[in-house]
């Protein structure tokens, strides 16, 4: 039996996140909160990881979503989060985006006076994310 595709283009995002000295332990603590809370609230969500480098001074953050409109939905519900990350957050770098960006993402990233790299146009691709192997 051969399963059909699924036709939409996801919507991925990176970046990564530079942890204030003395502070790994609360960056972690918040990363693993905002991952529970991803998987309570967000069904969208079908990507969403954290991985450290080995000293714990940078973060990145990987997600891939079912559309645009998804990466809207997460930046609304992690706002207060977001709020909150000044306490062990210095700086974001290499923020990228491969999809087309929802406003809010873009009106977020120009109000902080950062860069996001963006990749809008869909090429061609696999998905195979809850695919059975075999």
């Amino acid at each position: 039996m051969v399963q059909e595709a699924i036709m939409y283009e996801p919507f991925v995002y990176l970046s990564t996140y530079t942890v204030r000295d003395g502070h790994f332990d609360e960056a972690f603590e918040a990363c693993r909160e905002v991952a529970r809370l991803v998987e309570s609230r967000e069904p969208r969500m079908l990507v969403f990881q954290f991985f450290a480098d080995e000293p714990g001074r940078q973060i990145t953050c990987l997600q891939v979503h079912a559309g645009a409109e998804s990466m809207a939905n997460h930046m609304a519900v992690i706002s207060e989060h977001l709020a909150r990350s000044g306490s062990w957050l210095e700086s974001f770098s290499n923020a990228m985006v491969l999809g087309q960006p929802p406003v809010a993402l873009t009106q977020w990233y120009r109000e902080a006076g950062e860069a996001l790299d963006q990749f809008p146009r869909h090429v061609a691709g696999v998905l195979r994310v809850g695919s059975p192997v075999g």
